[in-house]
């Protein structure tokens, strides 16, 4: 990460279509910036032009001292994806020497299905 970055958070999402996510954001205390790739059913990787992928906290636990977001809002225009993604298990906090969340979550709204999130910084 560069100086101004203050952590990411990243989503690897597998819809019940067959289609799947792989997505971040660098947060940097403004935009940030945000890529991925979709991938087809068939396999086929399709990389996101930067700020395609919009995604926004909705809800945040208080988790190890810290405000975590456990729900979020992410869209990708160019696919018609407008999904919610919840923690499984909003406490999944690893406290390890680059402390950080990571854990299952489930995927609802326009292409539902699973996925796991990773987030650093909070």
């Amino acid at each position: 990460m560069a100086a101004d970055q203050t952590g990411w958070d990243w989503f690897s999402l597998s819809f019940d279509g067959g289609g799947k996510l792989m997505g971040f954001v660098l947060r940097d205390g403004g935009a940030g910036f945000a890529s991925g790739t979709w991938i087809d059913p068939d396999g086929t990787p399709h990389p996101l032009a930067p700020g395609a992928l919009r995604a926004e906290a909705l809800e945040r636990a208080e988790v190890a001292g810290r405000a975590v977001p456990v729900a979020w809002r992410l869209r990708l225009e160019a696919r018609g994806l407008d999904v919610t993604l919840r923690a499984l298990n909003p406490a999944a906090w690893m406290a390890v020497s680059v402390p950080y969340w990571e854990g299952p979550v489930r995927v609802t709204g326009s292409h539902p299905g699973r996925g796991y999130l990773e987030m650093t910084g909070y």
